[in-house]
């Protein structure tokens, strides 16, 4: 059962229905998740067409949290708060440099085509209206290469492709014409070539409760003050941020998570005799707090102790760097104000 402990917190960005938009499914093609934000994200931006399939589980890679899916990776910056898909086409392209198409262009033709100063290349025709359909720079980057013949390593056929900064577009004559621009398999080839995502993240799982399971925290402890709960994941619903009610709560629409850039926000009630942050209240600065991570663990040490106004939603806003927040009510009977926990790793 789901409460609002903090529904009158304002959310730090506008947030829909994410709690349900952002529940895991399981893919059976591939079997691997889909969750949390990459879920949203995948959802708002063209789904299947657009990135294919999930390839792995969610793991840390470049210090972030990454999905491969078939044709992309997409990226978790906690930081900026912001899903991006990762540069896959600047590695296909790289080595490519003596190659025509990736030879800067004057100016745009005369053929309507754009001209892209940023990299000096042009952008026409069909892979122009579909980059324009489908979420233009944010999801594809700039164009890399003028569009070229080449053969596809998957069928051995030669087609009109481009090179973007996060994808590859191929053009598939023999398609029905809303499927004739393809994405490429990037995100296969980068895994195949590179090795990247560790055995356990492309191992397929048994359901959709194992998503993000190497990454999300899934137990804090403060054992000074004996605080010791579970974690699950909750998202904004119903005009309020949702708080289970004997568990604390890790906001994944907005937090970060263990080992990563990022406030990490978690959530939990008082008022229930020794259950979740029923001892925050007798937190002290200099605290140490363990969060468990799968068969991991991360510790933290208390650095600033503070009490806002639920209107305060500075404290959930992406930090620069590693933070932890916690929060509750208080005091415990009145619940008129919030109390902020905020703690940064003890070690490396």
């Amino acid at each position: 059962m789901v409460v609002l402990l903090v529904a009158t917190l304002a959310p730090y960005r506008r947030a829909g229905a994410e709690t349900v938009a952002g529940t895991p499914i399981l893919f059976k093609e591939t079997g691997h998740t889909l969750a949390y934000t990459f879920r949203l994200f995948w959802d708002q931006q063209g789904g299947l067409p657009i990135f294919g399939y999930p390839i792995t589980e969610v793991f840390i890679e470049q210090g972030r949290p990454v999905q491969y899916l078939e044709r992309a990776r997409i990226e978790w910056h906690a930081d900026l708060g912001v899903v991006l898909v990762g540069h896959l086409g600047r590695w296909a392209a790289e080595g490519s440099a003596g190659h025509p198409a990736f030879a800067a262009v004057a100016r745009a033709s005369a053929d309507g085509s754009d001209y892209v100063v940023e990299t000096g290349h042009t952008l026409g025709g069909a892979f122009k209206e579909f980059w324009y359909a489908n979420g233009g720079l944010h999801a594809f980057g700039f164009p890399l290469s003028e569009e070229f013949q080449e053969v596809n390593r998957e069928d051995g056929r030669t087609y009109t492709v481009q090179y973007f900064e996060r994808a590859r577009f191929e053009w598939h004559p023999d398609l029905p014409p809303a499927h004739q621009v393809q994405l490429g398999h990037m995100g296969r080839q980068y895994l195949q070539s590179e090795q990247s995502a560790p055995e356990w993240a492309r191992t397929p799982v048994s359901g959709p409760e194992r998503a993000w399971d190497g990454v999300r925290p899934t137990r804090i402890r403060m054992p000074r003050i004996d605080l010791d709960t579970e974690i699950v994941e909750g998202g904004f619903s119903l005009r309020g941020w949702d708080v289970a009610r004997y568990t604390a709560v890790h906001y994944w629409p907005v937090a970060g998570f263990p080992g990563t850039p990022g406030n990490i926000t978690i959530a939990g009630h008082v008022g229930y005799r020794d259950t979740i942050f029923n001892h925050l209240p007798t937190a002290a600065v200099g605290d140490d707090i363990v969060l468990s991570i799968d068969k991991a663990e991360r510790r933290y040490r208390v650095t600033e102790i503070l009490t806002v106004l639920p209107s305060d939603s500075w404290v959930m806003a992406p930090t620069r760097d590693e933070t932890l927040t916690l929060i509750t009510c208080v005091p415990i009977g009145v619940y008129s104000h919030r109390l902020i926990v905020r703690a940064t790793p003890a070690e490396p």
